[in-house]
C-alpha cells in the first residue's frame, strides 16, 4: 500500500502530535517528510537523549518516535523509560539493531513498538497507529479498574459505616424503653441538665446525623456510577407536600421561627421519582430551619412558569423550529435573615464544600447535602439555582410536569 492509499484510510491522523528523536539528519528530514505527508503533526526533531525529555515535557506529544542509538550518555531505551515514567506518553523505538540483547532491554522499558530500518510508509503507519490504540485501551483500562475500586470502596465504607449506626439506632430505642419502664427516663429527682431523656434525645439525633450522611454518600456514589433508579409515579403536589412539611412545620415552632407553605389548589399532577424528589425538598428545608435565626421567616412555594423553548416542527419537511411554551413546577424554599455571599454561591453545590463561618453558620456536615439535591434534580431533567433578595436566601427549583413525555 502507497502512501495515498494509507490516506485514504486514515481520519485522525491529523490531531496525532509526534516528536521525533533521531540523531541522523537526512533520515530525520525524510521522516518528518513521510510523517506529515500521512497527516501526522511532527512537533520537534531531537538529536539527544537528555533534550529529548527535556522537550517531552516541554511539548507534550501524543508519541515519540525514538532511535535506540543515541550520540552522548545516554541512549534511547533510557530515555524511552524516563519519558515513560515521567509523562506517561508512548514511545515506539526506531532501529537498525535486533539482536536479541537489544530487543530485550527494550522490553523492559514498556516499549509501544519498534520500526526497523530502513523502513516503510505502510509500516510506520501501521506501527504509530498500533501503538497509539494500545495506548488507549490500556490508559481506558487503568481508569474501570480506577473507578471500580473507588466504587466499590465507596459502596463498602458507607455500608460498613451504614451497619454500626443501625445497629446503635435500635440500642438506644431499647434502652429509651428500658429506662421509661424503669422510671429513670424523666425522673423529677434529676435536674434539666442530667436529664437522661435529654442524653438520649441527643443520641438519637447524632446516630441520625451519622445515618443521613452515610445515606448521602451512597446516592452520591449510585448516581455517578448511572446505578441511581428512578421509579416515576403520579402525585398530587398540593396533596403530598402538607404531609411532608409537617415536621419541619413543628422543627420551626420549636426554633422559634415562622413557617409558610403557599401551594395552588389546582395544579396538575407531577409524574416523577416521589423519593428523589422528597430528598431535594428536605435537605432544602432542613438547611432553611438550620441556619435561620428566631423569628425569621421559612417559606415554601409551588407555582406553575411557562418558559418559551424552540422545538423542530416534525410535521414540517424543512424542519423549522417553532417556538413553544413549556410547563414547568417551581418550587422555591427561602429563609430570611441569612445570607450567601455571592462569592460563595458558585461553589456551594460542590461536594464537601461548606461556607466560611460567620454569625449564623456555624452548624457541622460534611457538605455533601446540597451535591446530592445538585444532581438529584439534574436527574430529574430539573434545575436549581441560587440567589439573595435584600436579606433573603432564595432556592429555586424548576421540575418538568412529566418526565415521560419531555419535549426533545
Amino acid at each position: 500500500m502507497n502512501v495515498t492509499g494509507i490516506l485514504s484510510n486514515t481520519q485522525t491522523t491529523e490531531k496525532v502530535r509526534i516528536l521525533i528523536v533521531e540523531d541522523e539528519y537526512i533520515l530525520s528530514i525524510n521522516l518528518q517528510g513521510i510523517l506529515e505527508l500521512l497527516g501526522y503533526t511532527v512537533l520537534d526533531i531531537i538529536d539527544s537523549a537528555e533534550k529529548a525529555i527535556e522537550k517531552t515535557g516541554e511539548l507534550l506529544p501524543n508519541l515519540v518516535l525514538m532511535d535506540i542509538q543515541l550520540r552522548g550518555e545516554m541512549d534511547g531505551i533510557q530515555a524511552a523509560e524516563l519519558i515513560w515514567n515521567r509523562f506517561q506518553i508512548p514511545v515506539i523505538y526506531i532501529t537498525g539493531h535486533s539482536d536479541k540483547s537489544t530487543v530485550e532491554r527494550a522490553n523492559m522499558t514498556f516499549a509501544f513498538g519498534y520500526i526497523l530500518k530502513p523502513f516503510k510508509e505502510q509500516q510506520l503507519y501501521v506501527a504509530i497507529q498500533t501503538a497509539l490504540n494500545r495506548y488507549r485501551r490500556e490508559q481506558l483500562s487503568q481508569s474501570q479498574r480506577i473507578n471500580r475500586f473507588k466504587n466499590n470502596f465507596l459502596a463498602t465504607a458507607s455500608n460498613e459505616m451504614r451497619m454500626p449506626l443501625l445497629n446503635m439506632k435500635m440500642t438506644i430505642s431499647v434502652l429509651e424503653n428500658l429506662l421509661e419502664r424503669e422510671g429513670i427516663l424523666n425522673s423529677e429527682l434529676l435536674s434539666p441538665f442530667e436529664s437522661v431523656a435529654g442524653y438520649v434525645t441527643i443520641l438519637h439525633q447524632q446516630c441520625e446525623e451519622g445515618l443521613n450522611s452515610v445515606n448521602t454518600l451512597l446516592s452520591l456514589q449510585m448516581i455517578d456510577t448511572d446505578a441511581y433508579q428512578l421509579e416515576l409515579t403520579s402525585f398530587q403536589l398540593q396533596d403530598w407536600l402538607p404531609h411532608l412539611t409537617l415536621y419541619f412545620r413543628e422543627l420551626a415552632q420549636s426554633q422559634q421561627q415562622i413557617f409558610q407553605v403557599s401551594i395552588p389548589h389546582n395544579l396538575p399532577p407531577m409524574v416523577s421519582d416521589i423519593e428523589a424528589v422528597t430528598k431535594i425538598i428536605s435537605e432544602l428545608l432542613n438547611n432553611a430551619c438550620k441556619y435561620s435565626p428566631p423569628d425569621e421567616v421559612i417559606r415554601l412555594t409551588v407555582q406553575m412558569i411557562y418558559i418559551t423553548k424552540s422545538v423542530i416542527n416534525k410535521d414540517e419537511q424543512s424542519g423549522m423550529k417553532i417556538n413553544s411554551q413549556v410547563p414547568l413546577f417551581e418550587i422555591t424554599i427561602s429563609n430570611s435573615g441569612v445570607i450567601i455571599p455571592k462569592k460563595e454561591q458558585s461553589q456551594i453545590f460542590e461536594p464537601f464544600y461548606r461556607i466560611p463561618y460567620n454569625n449564623f453558620w456555624k452548624i457541622g456536615g460534611a457538605g455533601l447535602g446540597l451535591t446530592l439535591v445538585k444532581k438529584l434534580v439534574e436527574c430529574l431533567q430539573g434545575t436549581i439555582e441560587i440567589s439573595n433578595i435584600e436579606d433573603w436566601t432564595i432556592f429555586t427549583v424548576l421540575l418538568p410536569l412529566s418526565l415521560s413525555d419531555l419535549p426533545s
